[in-house]
């Protein structure tokens, strides 16, 4: 492979993180946006600009990659559906199987698309998917453990 991770090869090292999970969905997206040339594998130079910026960088640019993992359509917005599923990811990745009640995707996306949609149009721009999430002290605990 010369340096460079497949997908399949990039779920396989997620599998090791998250043992009880299922990674494959959240590796998907996160795989998309780890590949910023798109030629359908990650160099070492992607994957480590990318892990560096979750790994070291400020609550700005973490935020900031979380929200290009959760903008599936890089469109520059995060709509209900596309935060459905990556609620939905999320949970498969932690092994969660109880998605009923507070638990459930859809309601879970719709509540927070509700709290942090400012312009009214039922979408996240990547400001204010940043700003609500510094500004909602449990999204940033969940985002930033270390704050």
């Amino acid at each position: 492979m010369h340096g460079k991770l497949d997908q399949k090869r990039f779920i396989e090292l997620f599998k090791q993180f998250y043992p009880e999970g299922n990674p494959k969905k959240f590796c998907k997206y996160a795989f998309d946006t780890f590949d910023a040339d798109n030629d359908g594998t990650i160099s070492f130079e992607e994957f480590l600009i990318t892990y560096s910026a979750a790994r070291n960088g400020n609550l700005d640019d973490r935020l900031d990659l979380v929200f290009d993992i959760y903008d599936i359509s890089k469109d520059g917005l995060i709509d209900e559906a596309e935060l459905t599923k990556m609620i939905v990811a999320l949970y498969k990745l932690a092994g969660k199987t109880n998605l009923k009640g507070d638990h459930d995707p859809k309601r879970r996306a719709a509540q927070i698309i509700a709290k942090l949609d400012l312009s009214g149009d039922k979408k996240l721009s990547k400001t204010e998917f940043i700003s609500g999430c510094k500004s909602d002290p449990f999204m940033r605990r969940l985002l930033d453990p270390n704050s």
